[in-house]
């Protein structure tokens, strides 16, 4: 066993980096530079049901922002965009995603299709279009942040743990034989909640968290950038995420694999994430900041970083999510908050503490 490897479940991964789904990889040739890359898997670009799903594509944008929120011409520290899904046929788009994934089955990689919810009547026949074409992993994604934005009925998000292991269930027959992740949105603090219903429902595996909605006024013109609000991303996220996996882990389990997504710029965030209890990580944005090469730099710094501790990717997962304690189990430190006031909070004053 290579350092790298790790999986899901009991589907192996030759590391765990996994390229997710997005527009650099709604083409074959995406697809295939993924790969070529060194990610262990693509997610390819989602479908669905609702043709207004895929037009919403013609009225994308996208801008990268700097570390102060801004737009920047350079390569950015954010993604801030609105986006839509694939204009391809359902059927037509797995069957071009599934000769690639049995090319890459070969090289120990694979390929997976994904829905973005919009309706189960419409994921439960998607599915069966992504098992009808061979595919061996399916990603419902629930939690698509644009779903406030966008044209009612487009896409949904699904935040009601009832509802959800209703749907996966429905889903889960469909997929038969096929490895079922579920994507869980950003846009909720019930995530430990919303895995276990996920659980409940069949899923092999549940990913969070999706990208955040956000708004960001433009200075010299006062009016939004873009035009509207749009999901946003960036590093910044992944303390976020990191808290979010470790408390699902410790309410769901060692036995439940999960994958981390949203925040992971390096290898050691990568690191950070299975920490917390992630087997792998879903990477996209970093690929429109840097090209796929991005992807390869992140594979590089990871295999460096175990290589350097003599670790194996698997031995890092969950192992800061199974120890963690709360604030009641911190050390006592009677007056730490004064090294982080202005000194003028203190002149005079005779505090406690």
């Amino acid at each position: 066993m290579t350092r790298l490897a790790t999986a899901i479940g009991a589907f192996r991964l030759c590391n765990p980096v996994i390229c997710g789904a997005g527009e650099p990889v709604m083409t074959e040739a995406g697809i295939r530079a993924a790969l070529r890359a060194g990610a262990a898997g693509v997610i390819a670009k989602s479908v669905n049901e609702q043709p207004a799903a895929a037009r919403q594509l013609d009225r994308a944008d996208y801008v990268r922002l700097d570390a102060n929120g801004m737009p920047t011409a350079g390569q950015g520290v954010s993604l801030f965009n609105r986006s839509g899904l694939i204009q391809r046929d359902a059927a037509d788009w797995f069957a071009a995603v599934a000769a690639i994934d049995r090319d890459a089955a070969r090289d120990g990689r694979f390929v997976a299709a994904s829905i973005v919810y919009a309706g189960p009547e419409g994921a439960v026949a998607i599915a069966a279009q992504a098992r009808q074409a061979g595919l061996r992993v399916f990603e419902l994604n629930v939690g698509a942040p644009h779903a406030a934005e966008a044209t009612p009925g487009a896409i949904a998000q699904e935040t009601d743990p009832a509802r959800l292991t209703g749907l996966v269930r429905q889903v889960r027959a469909a997929t038969e034989g096929m490895q079922l992740w579920v994507k869980l949105t950003g846009l909720s603090s019930n995530l430990p909640a919303l895995t276990l219903a996920a659980r409940a429902g069949g899923a092999d595996a549940v990913c969070m968290m999706g990208r955040f909605m956000a708004l960001v006024p433009d200075l010299d013109t006062f009016e939004p950038v873009l035009g509207t609000s749009a999901a946003y991303g960036g590093g910044w996220a992944l303390p976020i995420v990191c808290r979010f996996l470790a408390l699902t882990r410790r309410a769901a389990g060692a036995g439940l694999p999960l994958l981390g997504t949203n925040g992971a710029r390096s290898g050691g965030d990568v690191v950070r994430m299975a920490l917390c209890g992630a087997g792998a990580v879903e990477l996209l944005s970093v690929t429109m900041h840097e090209g796929f090469a991005g992807l390869t730099r992140i594979i590089e710094e990871l295999e460096t970083f175990l290589a350097g501790r003599e670790l194996h990717f698997q031995d890092l997962v969950g192992r800061l999510a199974d120890g963690l304690t709360g604030y009641g189990d911190q050390p006592e430190c009677p007056g730490r908050w004064r090294d982080f006031v202005p000194p003028e909070s203190l002149a005079g004053t005779d505090l406690p503490g």
